[in-house]
């Protein structure tokens, strides 16, 4: 499904869909509500700071790897590109503040999770962003990212073992791995 938002093109893929119509039928009880919640919220922040700073949304997919905006080809000063990327973990930071403060320890943990995940400094992620927004050296920044999502493996095998349960981390340090040696 493809529409428009002001001038920017929306596209809702059907797995995206699918997959967050999988996860709310299958963990009922679990927090994937307001996980789906907070990621869209993350990417708002995101917007927000783009409208500020003066960066155009040209796309918005939503696919099931999640929401993904692509901008014009407009660079800004690395102040701004860094401020554009850190406003959706911030956004994270202060719900996660805001939960916390009110007693939701489970909901703010999401949010604190999703904000922590998103600062690592792998360059498909907002860390990563950040970092290429001060440091354009692709190969340096590729080897960071390398590094970052073996260490990030390790801890989820470690997790994975030790709880005998939770493979999340495996699974997004897979996902992350894939991503940097896909890159060019």
């Amino acid at each position: 499904m493809i529409f428009r938002i002001l001038k920017t093109s929306v596209r809702i893929d059907f797995w995206f869909i699918a997959v967050i119509t999988l996860m709310l039928v299958l963990f009922p009880e679990s927090l994937a509500a307001e996980c789906f919640l907070m990621c869209i919220l993350h990417e708002c922040g995101h917007l927000t700071a783009m409208l500020v700073c003066g960066k155009k949304a040209e796309k918005i997919d939503l696919g099931y790897f999640g929401m993904r905006i692509v901008t014009s080809k407009r660079f800004l000063s690395p102040s701004k590109e860094a401020a554009i990327a850190f406003s959706g973990p911030f956004v994270n930071l202060v719900i996660s503040l805001i939960f916390f403060l009110t007693g939701r320890t489970d909901i703010a943990t999401v949010s604190l999770a999703l904000a922590l995940f998103n600062l690592l400094p792998v360059t498909m992620l907002d860390g990563g962003h950040i970092i290429s927004a001060f440091l354009p050296d692709s190969r340096l920044h590729k080897a960071l990212s390398l590094a970052c999502a073996v260490v990030l493996l390790g801890v989820g095998i470690f997790v994975a073992l030790y709880t005998k349960e939770n493979f999340t981390i495996v699974i997004a340090s897979l996902y992350l791995l894939v991503g940097v040696l896909s890159e060019k």
